[in-house]
């Protein structure tokens, strides 16, 4: 069976990884294969407090005269609500993407990526559709327990409501026994 289309659904995690593996051998088994990279957009921005331990000295001006006017000492107050943060963006499309390309590179394999917003296994599954995609590839997320029971995972409601076949990638090194 030829697959013309892949979709792959990429965010940079090891599941993902492993579905872009298994991508890499498809298109290399069929070269007219065109790969479509998408990532659902997720990116947050976190404030971290940075550590801004700059000595703080106080004005000496203990009895000592100030532009010629004597003035009592000063106290120096560090004050919580003004301390440095470092902005940092999670799940950033720009490394994602990166990371992909990064691996792809040596195979010499052409990759569209594209950046889709919503729920992760619609907008997945609606990218498909409008492409007219051959196939999906998703990496399996590892949630297992009660996540699973009760948020379900992405790659299995993809495989539920996908308009074309699904391969999803399983982690080799450790499998899911029941």
């Amino acid at each position: 069976m030829n697959f013309n289309k892949i979709v792959l659904g990429y965010d940079d995690t090891d599941g993902s990884r492993q579905a872009l593996n298994m991508a890499i051998g498809l298109v290399k088994q069929n070269p007219d294969a065109q790969l479509l990279v998408v990532q659902v957009f997720e990116e947050t921005v976190e404030n971290i407090p940075i550590n801004n331990e700059k000595a703080v000295e106080p004005v000496r001006t203990n009895g000592y005269l100030l532009e010629g006017i004597q003035i009592p000492p000063l106290p120096v107050y560090h004050d919580e609500s003004s301390s440095n943060t470092h902005a940092r963006v999670k799940h950033s499309v720009d490394n994602t993407f990166y990371n992909a390309r990064e691996i792809l590179e040596p195979y010499s394999i052409n990759a569209k990526f594209d950046v889709i917003e919503g729920n992760s296994a619609e907008s997945i599954c609606e990218y498909a559709a409008a492409e007219n995609a051959d196939l999906i590839i998703v990496g399996s997320s590892g949630k297992g327990g009660i996540k699973k029971m009760f948020l379900g995972s992405t790659s299995t409601k993809i495989a539920r409501n996908a308009p074309c076949p699904v391969l999803i990638a399983k982690d080799k090194e450790s499998p899911h026994i029941p």
